[in-house]
């Protein structure tokens, strides 16, 4: 399983020129026996279609079917890079979003009302290039090779952690969660699915201090809870990602402290990628 990074910072899209970990919103990519699979649909789609575009001027014309992208949640940072990207708008390519259904309105609504007059120049669900799949709790579902299963993260507005396994390595995606309020059998559930994980991409949206101060409740985690699950539950490597917009390459090196060089530990930064 390789996994890229596209987008690592949480909240809002920055411009940080020269910035190691890059300013884009969540995005990442896994990809096993040739097939890809998209994870939140930040700013840093747009990345990813530019690379698709580096490496096949036509790539467009030349999908095979729809590209899937899991969405965790329909924060505006774990969306915003629809409305950009041209798999969504362009007829014979397409997007196949697979999120949790939030209320009595059609899942596709839910979904690409903000494409939409007056806040998007054209409506993408007139467009019809992008299919919304409901997806629920704990209800695993097959996307090619790899195998889904969604189940609660602690976070506002109904938010979706995964687990992902091609059969051979098993991946959980902990964005957008505080894990540290989770009760009793949430955590049973959270330790099921990270238990001697292959990789998991952890939530350190904050500093732990800044986290103390003000930012406890807001849903996010920090560096410390992710280092305190790991030694809990044994995964083999975590992957810091959701970093806050405010924070500067040195203040997120300075966090390296909390983990004092253990190589399972890493912090995300756009365009970084590696094999599981």
């Amino acid at each position: 399983m390789k996994i890229k990074i596209y987008g690592c910072r949480g909240s809002i899209a920055i411009s940080r020129p020269g910035s190691r970990y890059g300013g884009n919103t969540s995005c990442m990519t896994l990809e096993a026996d040739g097939e890809l699979l998209v994870i939140d649909a930040g700013s840093g789609l747009m990345v990813l279609h530019e690379e698709l575009l580096r490496a096949d001027a036509d790539y467009l014309a030349k999908l095979k079917g729809p590209i899937n992208i899991l969405v965790s949640h329909l924060h505006i940072d774990h969306i915003m890079g629809l409305g950009t990207f041209p798999p969504a708008w362009t007829k014979g390519a397409g997007v196949r979003v697979f999120t949790a259904s939030r209320n009595e309105k059609p899942i596709d609504e839910q979904v690409l009302g903000v494409f939409s007059p007056p806040y998007w120049p054209i409506a993408m669900r007139d467009v019809g290039n992008v299919q919304c799949i409901p997806i629920e709790d704990n209800v695993s579902f097959k996307i090619g090779v790899f195998t889904v299963t969604p189940f609660l993260a602690s976070h506002p507005d109904i938010t979706y952690s995964f687990h992902v396994t091609d059969g051979k390595k098993n991946f959980a995606h902990l964005l957008d969660s505080e894990t540290s309020k989770m009760d009793g059998e949430e955590s049973e559930i959270l330790s099921r699915h990270c238990r001697n994980a292959d990789i998991i991409v952890f939530d350190a949206a904050y500093s732990p201090e800044d986290y103390m101060r003000r930012y406890e409740g807001w849903g996010h985690s920090t560096v410390i809870d992710g280092v305190e699950l790991a030694q809990k539950w044994g995964c083999r490597r975590m992957l810091f990602s959701h970093l806050f917009h405010k924070y500067s390459d040195a203040e997120l090196d300075s966090w390296e402290k909390h983990f004092a060089g253990d190589p399972r530990f890493m912090l995300a930064y756009d365009g970084m990628e590696f094999e599981v």
